[in-house]
């Protein structure tokens, strides 16, 4: 009997061999996916991160960059430069909730490379509950707190247009640039460079073709906001000043500043944000 069994045993080793195989991979595939079944969960400290974030950028806006442009401009357009800057922030805030977050991130359908769509129009499906991605694959924040930040950059954006046009804009056409240069430039811009589907999404099917802004899927990476917010106010500043002209009396009036006090506290906050 001992020597039968010693026999079969080296014939038996291929089939055992493969069943224990078989049995790891089992095992690694449950692993796998219990490990991907795993409900994400919200960063604590990216959310306070971004939660500090939002309010350094809204401190830029009011009191900084109104008392930064307030203090460049003669005494008689003081309030009138205040409450510009007060305005457009206002006015991009309520503008960011109606449309302006759904046209910057979200799926535009066949236009998608240049826009987005009217999916989250007043913030629909917006909840406590939901959840935007990071740059890290599984690191979520409450989406929330996304909306908020990015509704600071919408107005920074639009307030920092009022420097190449102070003193030479009536107010009512401030609100009307308020209202149209966001939704015609600023959201398409920022769908283009920061719209992309996150993280998780090309980590769960990296073969699939990546649904993104034009500019995002050229490459550029806009951590900073220089192509969204610099380089889009300055150009709209610039073709602002160049339409409406020198301010009446320049080169033949004196122009002094109304107080380079209130400019120096406004570039402090600015800088600190």
């Amino acid at each position: 009997m001992t020597r039968l069994t010693d026999r079969r045993l080296p014939a038996a080793r291929p089939a055992l061999a493969f069943l224990g195989a078989l049995a790891i991979a089992a095992m690694s595939a449950t692993a796998s996916f219990a490990q991907d079944a795993i409900t994400p969960t919200v960063d604590k400290g990216d959310t306070t991160w971004m939660l500090v974030s939002t309010i350094l950028v809204l401190l830029m806006i009011i009191p900084g960059l109104a008392l930064f442009y307030g203090g460049l401009v003669r005494v008689k357009n003081m309030v009138s430069m205040l409450s510009q800057v007060t305005a457009v922030t206002v006015i991009g805030i309520v503008m960011w909730v109606v449309w302006g977050y759904s046209f910057a991130f979200t799926d535009g359908g066949p236009l998608d490379l240049f826009v987005g769509g009217f999916s989250k129009m007043f913030l629909a499906g917006v909840t406590p509950e939901s959840l935007a991605g990071t740059f890290s694959v599984g690191v979520y924040i409450p989406e929330l707190v996304f909306v908020m930040f990015q509704a600071t950059f919408a107005c920074i954006t639009a307030a920092l247009v009022l420097g190449g046009v102070a003193e030479r804009m009536k107010f009512s056409a401030v609100v009307i640039f308020a209202v149209l240069w966001p939704l015609l430039v600023y959201y398409p811009m920022a769908h283009m460079v920061w719209w992309w589907p996150g993280p998780d999404a090309i980590a769960s099917n990296p073969e699939a073709p990546v649904r993104a802004g034009l500019l995002w899927n050229f490459g550029a990476l806009d951590f900073a906001g220089g192509t969204v917010v610099h380089i889009n106010s300055g150009i709209a500043a610039l073709v602002g000043a160049v339409i409406l002209g020198p301010r009446h009396g320049y080169r033949r009036e004196l122009m002094a500043p109304h107080s380079l006090t209130l400019t120096m506290v406004g570039a402090g906050l600015l800088w600190v944000g």
